[in-house]
C-alpha cells in the first residue's frame, strides 16, 4: 500500500501551508561514529639515518662513519624535528599509514637508540595499527636484540643489503666475504618473526659471471625471502677500480642479459615485478613507494637530505649535517630546496611516479585529480603501447614485463611536462652543489664547541 503525502502531517503540498520548520537535510539518519565524521587522512614518513659502521666505497649516498658524539647530537636533533612536525595542526589531522627508514644504515644505531628513536616517533604521531613500515639494514649490523626492538616498534618489513652470495664477488665489493654469515642473518630475521624480508642483490660486479649471478638468485629463492631487488653495480666500477686492483666488470650486454635472466627466473618462481628491478611475492610489495606515489599521500621528511611531499610542495631537507642540527636546534624545519606543485604538475607527478610503481588505476586517478589520464595522455600511452612497453587493462595501464621493467625510467619520463623534459633530477647527494661554501657550518657546533674546522658534506 502506497503512502500519500496527505497522510503525513509533517508534509504539505502548496498551496496548503506546511507547518514543519525545515532546519536540516537530509531527513533520514543512520548511526554515525566519530571516525566517520573526522577520518584521519593517510600520511607517510621517511626518516634518514646517515651513519654506517662500515663505509662502502661504491655507495653514492651521504653518510658518515658512526661516531658517538655526532650520533648523539644527530639523534637529539632528529627527535626535535619530529616534535616540530607533530605540533603542527596539519600533521595532527593525519594518520601515519606507511613509512621507510633509510640511510646510511639505520641499524648502525644501538638497540637502545633504535628503541628510543622509534618510541619517540610513535608517541609523536598518530600511527595506524597496521602501518606498513620498512627499514634498511646490513647482515653485519642486525642482531637478535635489534630485530626484537624493530618488531616491537611496528617495523614489519626489513630490507637487507646482501649484494651477492658469491665469496669472490663479496671481496671485490670490499664487504665481509662469508656467504654463510649472510644466510645466517636472513634466518635470524625469519626466526625473530619478520615475515616480509627483502634482499638487495647487485649485477655487474667486478669479476661477476652469469653463473655467479644465477647462484645468488637461487640462494635467495631457497632461503624463502619475500622480495628481491637488484641493482646495477657497474656504474661505480670506475671509482672502485681506481682504489683497488680489481677484475673488470662484465660487458654491458652481459649485464643486460643478467637483468632479463633475473626477471624471468623470479617471475617463474612466483615473484611479481614492480619498480622495474624489484620483485615480490604476492601481497608483500612495499606500500611506501607504490601507495604514496600513485595516491599522492603526503610524506614527512626527517633528517638531512630526506625528501618529502607536504602541502603541495616537494622538497629536500638540508644536506649538511652540521647545519641540519643547528637549524633544528633553532626550532625551525630544515627545509633546503624544493618546488611548489601546481595542479597540472601534480597530475603529471601521479603519472610519472604511478608508472614507476608499475601501474596506474584509472578510477583512483579520476577520484584524486578529476581527470581521465587515458584521455589526457592518449598520445603518450598510444606510443608506449605501440612500443610494447605498457598495456591497457580494464583498470588502467600496466607496465609490460620484462621489456617495460627494463625501460621503466624511459616510460616514466614520457609524462614529464615540457618544462622539466631533459632536465636532471636532484638526489640527496647532489644538492650540496646548490649550497654556497658560506652556508657550511663548523662541525664543532654539532659537538657543542665554539671552535673547530668546517664540515662539508
Amino acid at each position: 500500500m502506497s503512502i500519500t503525502t496527505t497522510s503525513m502531517p509533517f508534509w504539505k503540498e502548496y498551496p496548503e501551508r506546511d507547518s514543519e520548520w525545515v532546519r536540516q537535510y537530509p531527513t533520514k539518519h543512520v548511526m554515525v561514529t566519530e571516525e566517520e565524521v573526522f577520518p584521519p587522512k593517510p600520511m607517510g614518513v621517511y626518516m634518514h639515518i646517515p651513519f654506517c659502521n662500515r663505509l662502502c666505497f661504491s655507495c653514492p649516498y651521504i653518510k658518515f662513519q658512526t661516531e658517538r658524539d655526532l650520533t648523539l647530537a644527530y639523534l637529539d636533533a632528529l627527535k626535535a624535528e619530529i616534535t616540530n612536525y607533530a605540533n603542527r595542526p596539519y600533521i595532527q589531522d593525519h594518520r601515519i599509514t606507511l613509512g621507510y627508514i633509510g640511510g646510511g644504515t639505520p641499524t648502525s644505531l644501538t638497540a637502545q637508540q633504535l628503541d628510543d628513536l622509534l618510541g619517540h616517533l610513535h608517541n609523536s604521531f598518530d600511527f595506524a595499527p597496521d602501518a606498513d613500515f620498512s627499514i634498511e639494514t646490513t647482515p653485519i649490523d642486525i642482531t637478535e636484540r635489534k630485530a626484537k626492538v624493530l618488531l616491537e616498534r611496528g617495523v614489519r618489513r626489513i630490507s637487507l643489503g646482501v649484494q651477492t652470495f658469491v665469496e669472490e664477488e663479496l671481496k671485490n665489493l670490499g664487504r665481509p666475504s662469508d656467504p654463510e654469515m649472510l644466510k645466517a642473518s636472513i634466518r635470524l630475521l625469519q626466526d625473530s618473526g619478520f615475515e616480509n624480508i627483502n634482499i638487495d642483490l647487485m649485477h655487474g660486479i667486478n669479476g661477476q659471471t652469469m653463473e655467479g649471478w644465477e647462484h645468488s638468485l637461487d640462494v635467495a629463492i631457497e632461503l624463502g625471502v619475500t622480495c628481491v631487488s637488484f641493482y646495477t653495480y657497474m656504474e661505480f666500477a670506475q671509482v672502485s677500480t681506481k682504489r683497488r686492483k680489481l677484475p673488470p666488470v662484465p660487458d654491458r650486454e652481459v649485464v643486460d642479459d643478467m637483468f632479463f635472466f633475473a626477471a624471468d627466473k623470479l617471475t617463474k618462481n612466483g615473484f611479481l615485478g614492480y619498480y622495474g628491478d624489484c620483485f615480490a611475492k604476492p601481497g608483500f610489495q612495499p606500500k611506501y613507494g607504490e601507495t604514496s606515489w600513485s595516491e599522492d599521500i603526503p610524506i614527512i621528511p626527517l633528517g638531512p637530505t630526506a625528501t618529502g611531499h607536504l602541502r603541495e610542495h616537494w622538497y629536500f631537507n638540508e644536506p649538511d649535517i652540521g647545519r641540519y642540527v643547528q637549524t633544528v636546534r633553532e626550532g625551525r624545519l630544515p627545509i633546503s630546496m624544493g618546488r611548489h606543485i601546481p595542479k597540472p604538475e601534480a597530475i603529471r607527478r601521479s603519472m610519472v611516479l604511478g608508472v614507476k610503481a608499475g601501474r596506474v588505476n584509472r578510477e583512483r586517478f579520476m577520484r584524486l585529480h578529476g581527470v581521465d589520464f587515458m584521455e589526457m595522455f592518449a598520445d603518450e600511452i598510444s606510443d608506449l603501447v605501440e612500443k610494447g612497453l605498457v598495456e591497457v587493462t580494464d583498470d588502467g595501464i600496466e607496465v609490460t614485463g620484462p621489456k617495460g621493467w627494463y625501460y621503466l625510467d624511459n616510460i616514466s619520463k614520457a609524462f614529464y611536462s615540457p618544462e622539466f623534459r631533459r632536465y636532471p633530477q636532484h638526489l640527496g647527494a647532489d644538492i650540496t652543489g646548490f649550497i654556497s661554501p658560506q652556508r657550511s657550518l663548523p662541525l664543532a657546533i654539532v659537538n657543542g664547541d665554539s671552535q673547530g674546522g668546517c664540515h662539508d658534506c
